[in-house]
């Protein structure tokens, strides 16, 4: 399966539990120079939904971007954030998305699957939570980062073995940021 939005920034990918959730948030414009956002027009939008795999293929409209953008503002900025708990608007933004959500259950193979019902926008974000809900519970969504970089802030997969990991690239990022904190310190020492 190909992940467009994430390939373009040379991110390391998510396992196949979190990897609708990382393609979603870096559909947004980020990097150096900055690549365009895939959620900019429904056709866009459409485009980037068929390189990945959905339950249903929602065929989204204009009328289903905002709510999509709103979305994944507070989902970047709560991993830009550490998982801070605190109750910001944006974790209430997205408390009032799960209100406008309805979900089915289904038992399949022998097991409970919980599914996002609706259309458009609706069974875009429900399939996003689902898969966040279940990568919470294999523990697995703590390794779903924000580069550190904050021009940047690509959303990357850290398989470190300690979850060490700050940066989406160390080459693009890493000695970038490296490199100015050196440097501001060099002049700091000169004066």
């Amino acid at each position: 399966m190909s992940d467009l939005a994430t390939e373009r920034y040379a991110a390391a990918a998510a396992p196949p539990l979190l990897r609708r959730v990382q393609s979603f948030l870096n559909t947004r414009s980020a990097g150096s120079p900055p690549e365009a956002d895939l959620l900019a027009s429904p056709a866009s939008a459409n485009s980037w939904m068929r390189t990945l795999e959905w339950p249903a293929r929602p065929r989204l409209t204009t009328d289903d971007l905002p709510p999509l953008y709103q979305l994944r503002e507070a989902l970047q900025t709560q991993l830009e954030a550490g998982r801070a708990p605190s109750e910001s608007p944006l974790q209430l933004d997205l408390a009032r998305h799960l209100e406008q959500l309805r979900w089915g259950m289904t038992l399949e193979e022998g097991r409970l699957v919980l599914s996002a019902e609706g259309d458009g926008w609706r069974l875009v974000a429900g399939t996003l939570l689902g898969d966040i809900l279940l990568a919470q519970q294999h523990e697995l969504w703590p390794r779903l980062k924000a580069c550190r970089n904050p021009p940047c802030s690509v959303i990357f997969y850290d398989s470190s073995k300690n979850q060490s990991r700050v940066w989406h690239n160390t080459s693009a990022c890493g000695n970038l940021v490296n490199l100015r904190a050196a440097r501001a310190r060099q002049r700091a020492k000169a004066t």
